[in-house]
């Protein structure tokens, strides 16, 4: 596990390797920026630098046992804390009716056997290393217990936070970390990873780095044919409401909504279609754009009317992100785009 492994990221590796060769590594760190861009595998890149038997300009060696049990997630200094629900290696672990119920919260009870692991004297490497990922899912009470772990940090040890809500932490651990801010990869970055490791081709390598928001590990996790086949399917669900009643629209509307979260994501996909029909109009330039050539929504209306949807559509994304009833929210979005 070494920092010539990550994508991207020069500056802020660049400011951690110096760190590291000047002996100067902070005792805590936040490390803040979008899901999936990297910030865990910076994370562990850097436990790996501190134990590693014979570290270089790229962190650690990658070939010592240290570096080995680290990209394995198995050395003994080097603690990862996450929700229950995340946590694969201990999901394993339990029978699939215990593994439903993990929390997607880290709870007081697992900050404080980390706590104990991080007060124990190194046992392999010479640094003990904490590295909290999802810091925002910490419930308060254990925000709170963590407070004293940051406000008397045990000597030879480091923390790190991994969050994509850094202001979902406490104002009181912020303030005790020093923030590394992690920005969205490029696309062009993205889509050679995608070809190299994938092996796709170069249409199906931009169109999932366009749509990941600059997250390397939603990349990957993607399929190209999935997607398309799936805005296809909600965009027919919008082009059905020109020429229809209003029961009709009204009947539609109360189908759709009984999937919240199937609601929540045609209403983003549409933001995502009227995005592209705006920039195309405005610039022309097709690799900015999530669809290739010749894709559905492709052809751009007056710009008014597209800012006026694009409008509509997030405000309605608002709404659902909120406690308004999802019934409401998609009778209302399919009458006023019905009514033109």
């Amino acid at each position: 596990m070494s920092f010539s492994s990550i994508i991207g990221h020069e500056r802020q590796i660049d400011i951690l390797k110096r760190a590291l060769a000047n002996g100067s590594v902070a005792h805590a760190y936040l490390f803040s920026g979008e899901e999936g861009v990297g910030k865990r595998m910076t994370a562990l890149a850097v436990g790996a630098a501190l134990n590693c038997a014979e570290p270089g300009p790229d962190g650690g060696c990658g070939a010592c046992p240290s570096c080995r049990k680290a990209a394995a997630g198995s050395h003994p200094d080097i603690t990862v804390l996450m929700p229950e629900s995340e946590d694969e290696q201990r999901l394993a672990l339990l029978s699939k009716k215990d593994a439903e119920k993990a929390s997607d919260r880290i709870k007081i009870e697992q900050v404080r056997v980390a706590q104990e692991r991080l007060s124990l004297k190194a046992y392999e490497g010479s640094r003990k290393v904490l590295i909290v990922d999802r810091a925002d899912a910490m419930t308060e009470e254990a925000m709170n217990a963590f407070l004293k772990t940051l406000e008397e940090p045990p000597g030879e040890s480091l923390i790190v936070l991994i969050t994509a809500r850094p202001q979902a932490l406490l104002a009181t651990i912020r303030s005790r970390c020093q923030e590394v801010k992690f920005q969205p990869l490029p696309r062009r970055r993205i889509a050679a990873k995608l070809r190299d490791q994938r092996g796709l081709d170069e249409a199906d390598a931009w169109f999932l780095a366009a749509l990941c928001q600059g997250s390397i590990g939603r990349a990957l996790e993607m399929d190209a044919a999935a997607e398309r086949q799936e805005r296809t399917e909600l965009a027919a669900v919008l082009d059905r409401l020109a020429g229809m009643s209003d029961d009709e629209v009204l009947t539609l509307a109360d189908g759709v909504s009984k999937d919240r979260e199937g609601f929540l994501r045609l209403v983003d996909i549409s933001i995502e279609r009227l995005r592209d029909q705006l920039v195309w109009l405005l610039t022309g330039n097709e690799q900015l754009l999530v669809f290739p050539p010749g894709a559905a929504g492709r052809t751009a209306g007056p710009a008014p009317r597209l800012l006026q949807d694009l409008e509509l559509f997030t405000s309605s994304r608002r709404m659902l992100q909120g406690t308004v009833s999802a019934p409401l929210v998609a009778e209302h979005l399919f009458l006023t785009l019905a009514r033109g």
